[in-house]
């Protein structure tokens, strides 16, 4: 069994200090269970930056993957939700 990890602000706020990754939570915010297939984000970096942008936001543990499949779903993490739900709605003002 997996060890939770703390979710620490200083990590958040420092894989949110970059546009791209900022972009992919507010992407995820928009949508109705804040979940969309990897192939399904607009981004305008090549797919190897891109990956290691998602690789960021899940080790800060904002996001959370789950694999149907071949298909590959990338969420916000709901003990994120729950441990700061103001940044996220702040987020998703903006």
């Amino acid at each position: 069994m997996k060890e939770k990890k703390e979710i620490t602000l200083d990590k958040i706020l420092k894989a949110l200090g970059d546009p791209i990754r900022l972009s992919v939570v507010k992407q995820l915010l928009k949508e109705k269970n804040h979940e969309i297939t990897c192939g399904e984000f607009d981004y305008c970096v090549q797919k190897a930056t891109f990956s290691h942008h998602i690789k960021i936001l899940k080790e800060a543990q904002i996001l959370c993957e789950r694999v149907e499949g071949v298909r590959k779903y990338l969420s916000i993490n709901k003990e994120l939700e729950k441990a700061y739900p103001h940044l996220l709605k702040t987020i998703a003002k903006d």
